[in-house]
């Protein structure tokens, strides 16, 4: 994690706030393996899990344009230090909390000491 003013901001956050978030799920997929004997039924995905603590909320009606935020989309804070060390979340992943299973990740907005991923999720 990045450092600012010499402080890991991210660290200091998740001690914080993160035993107060919800518990999260953080879901990559990665190809996985050729089924042998199949050369035509491509790579199998593999899912990589990872525990994390966040929050969800509703856009509000002035954010959703139909274009980029639409109807139903939702918006998954995550805490950066609660992600194990090096992964972060990136389009495509998939997310749980609270109620909701595998909300698909759109667009992601760091902050500068990579304490909080502001996820824009779709489906669930």
């Amino acid at each position: 994690m990045p450092k600012l003013f010499g402080l890991d901001i991210a660290q200091i956050i998740n001690k914080a706030m993160g035993p107060g978030l919800l518990p999260a799920v953080l879901t990559k997929m990665t190809n996985g393996e050729l089924v042998s004997g199949s050369l035509t039924s491509g790579m199998h995905p593999k899912k990589s899990n990872y525990n994390c603590r966040g929050v969800i909320e509703e856009y509000l009606d002035r954010e959703r344009d139909g274009t980029q935020v639409q109807d139903g989309d939702r918006k998954v804070i995550l805490l950066g230090a609660s992600i194990s060390s090096g992964v972060f979340p990136e389009s495509g992943d998939l997310i749980s909390i609270e109620d909701e299973d595998e909300l698909r990740v759109i667009r992601v907005v760091r902050d500068p000491a990579a304490a909080s991923y502001t996820c824009q999720v779709r489906g669930g």
